[in-house]
């Protein structure tokens, strides 16, 4: 009787799986792709420390499409880490002091990707 419960529930569990992957797709397609930021001064060329990085969708299927969202800061050596979805998306660099002048680019994240970017400082 055992065996029976348990072979019943093994395929219950792999025809769950299995509708699951027909209707939704693999995992491979939602993976994560990891992203590096540089922030420096442009005057100066030394790191920018604390710097908001904020992060917005432009696939149009996320969740954050039109809501930006705070991603990470940067640390001592001007350096942002994070991770997202595959595709194109908006980052603004936000100096919560208002030293340095805001600055927004769009990435294409396609594999791994590091991005410089220089900050003017505010007049």
């Amino acid at each position: 009787m055992k065996w029976i419960r348990k072979t019943l529930k093994g395929i219950s569990l792999t025809a769950a799986m299995f509708v699951f992957q027909a209707c939704y797709g693999t995992w491979e397609d939602y993976y994560d792709a990891p992203i590096e930021f540089r922030v420096l001064s442009y005057e100066t060329g030394q790191p920018l420390q604390g710097i908001e990085v904020w992060f917005q969708s432009l696939n149009g299927d996320s969740s954050s499409v039109g809501h930006p969202n705070l991603q990470c800061y940067t640390d001592e050596n001007g350096t942002a880490r994070s991770w997202v979805v595959y595709g194109l998306h908006r980052f603004s660099f936000v100096d919560k002091d208002s030293a340095f002048q805001t600055f927004d680019t769009i990435v294409k994240i396609q594999d791994k990707v590091t991005v410089d970017v220089l900050l003017k400082k505010a007049e």
